[in-house]
């Protein structure tokens, strides 16, 4: 790839263009949308971070029923735990067309090779996928359908701001309701007549991919959200 490419394609992340992981980006990969990144099971070749998309990190069973276990946004590493482990415990595939920046394993899977600040960066990234798992689990667990949706909507907002992607009143979201549906633990008609609440009780508006945050401190309010989880050094 020619640096020229490189920084069009990097030049989204104007806010992140001195991050150590995406220092260590060598070319770049595209994928259309319902392609897979990596397989349950499979051993990785490269690391990912994605530049452009959503993607997601998901549990299959043999009958074929999949659970979305992480929805990903860009500026996110896609595959950290399955480098580090050496194998994926879950696949990825791309929820929208996607573009993801390669990195060799060997500046990621090996400790001893990283810069300190490349180091730092990695070990962040555990953190915050740490963190943004918990907060998940305690939705599926302790919050109404109303709070969980409310509650996703305002994280995304928080991860896309942070890379230049959202502003006060909303941002992209190009996903199906059934994708909503595998993320937060509802049937799809459930997540239908959840989404119908939230537009008439006027915090949301849902139309042509972009989902419009009508008033935020209320939706903020309703699902308890506290982004300090989401503030990572």
């Amino acid at each position: 790839m020619s640096a020229s490419s490189m920084a069009g394609s990097l030049a989204r992340f104007a806010r992140q263009a001195a991050h150590p992981v995406l220092q260590v980006v060598v070319r770049e990969r595209a994928l259309v949308r319902d392609q897979s990144l990596i397989l349950q099971g499979e051993v990785p070749q490269m690391a990912h971070v994605l530049l452009s998309g959503y993607t997601c990190r998901h549990r299959t069973l043999r009958n074929g029923q999949r659970q979305i276990t992480a929805l990903l946004v860009p500026g996110d590493m896609c595959d950290l735990e399955a480098v580090l482990r050496g194998w994926a415990d879950c696949g990825i595939t791309t929820l929208t067309s996607c573009i993801f920046g390669e990195i060799p394993l060997e500046m990621v899977a090996d400790p001893l090779r990283q810069e300190p600040e490349l180091a730092r960066a990695l070990l962040n990234r555990l953190l915050l996928d740490k963190a943004i798992d918990s907060e998940r689990v305690l939705s599926l667990v302790q919050r109404s359908a109303l709070q969980r949706l409310a509650h996703l909507f305002c994280e995304l907002r928080e991860r896309l701001h942070a890379v230049g992607l959202a502003d006060d009143e909303g941002y992209s979201l190009p996903l199906t309701q059934i994708e909503l549906a595998e993320l937060t633990g509802m049937s799809n008609v459930h997540v239908n007549r959840t989404l119908q609440a939230l537009r008439n009780q006027n915090l949301i508006g849902w139309h042509r991919g972009r989902l419009s945050l009508l008033d935020r401190p209320a939706l903020e309010h309703l699902a308890e959200f506290d982004p300090t989880y989401l503030r990572v050094p």
